[in-house]
């Protein structure tokens, strides 16, 4: 299971290289990537949520994963997450560019260290921004103008082991959508950050992009072929 965590990084990579690339030439209109201008209810996806770690403290290892159950890739850059305890509401903005490439997986931590952090490969940190609570607590991923994307909530946790995405309907992922994970991952809590979850996930709500027009994936075999090139002759000299 280790080993698929480098090629996972590595294909990551190059997708975010080639999509920024085909961008820079103008090849990949706003409908072959969904964003927070366009992304709406039912198109992002929380497949898992550890709010309890036991290997490390609460503040270095809490994390969640963000799923994209598409053929195209989403940016999650400009987005809001938001944590709910009773009334207490933290949230945070994602900074920057943050391509999920379609079928993959981008996990948001406390802390980006692997090495203090429990083994965790984070993608994204958002430091002291947000805390979970083990119990009646939720966290949700909205657009800028608060239109909720997604949202996972529970009522119980299990120390130790993250929450995995089993059955339920999205946008709105209540706790009888969630079971405790049975894959060990770095210092011995259980989860799979940035894998496949240990046990089968079935999903239901999930709105499709729309179909780009034709002309649009002409646009972009023409672009993604301009990068190829590009790269291979870098790779030559």
């Amino acid at each position: 299971m280790k080993s698929a965590r480098p090629a996972r990084h590595a294909v990551r990579a190059l997708v975010t290289s080639i999509t920024a690339s085909a961008a820079l030439l103008g090849a990949l209109p706003a409908s072959a990537m969904l964003t927070m201008d366009n992304l709406v209810p039912g198109q992002l996806v929380i497949s898992e949520v550890m709010v309890d770690p036991t290997k490390v403290g609460d503040a270095a290892g809490e994390w969640f994963e963000i799923y994209n159950p598409h053929t195209v890739p989403i940016d999650l850059g400009g987005l809001v997450v938001e944590s709910l305890t009773g009334t207490t509401v933290e949230s945070f903005r994602i900074q920057g560019s943050h391509i999920v490439a379609p079928g993959d997986y981008f996990v948001l931590g406390r802390n980006a260290n692997s090495a203090t952090n429990g083994g965790v490969p984070v993608d994204y940190a958002w430091g002291t921004a947000i805390s979970f609570g083990n119990s009646n607590d939720l966290v949700r991923v909205e657009r800028p103008d608060g239109i909720i994307l997604v949202q996972a909530s529970w009522s119980a946790s299990t120390a130790g082991r993250s929450m995995e995405l089993r059955s339920g309907t999205v946008p709105a992922l209540g706790p009888t959508a969630f079971g405790a994970s049975t894959a060990a991952y770095g210092l011995g809590d259980f989860g799979t950050p940035g894998l496949v979850n240990s046990a089968p996930m079935n999903l239901a709500g999930v709105v499709a992009p729309p179909v780009p027009e034709p002309e649009t994936y002409a646009l972009m075999a023409m672009g993604l072929g301009c990068v190829a090139l590009a790269r291979g002759r870098r790779l030559k000299r």
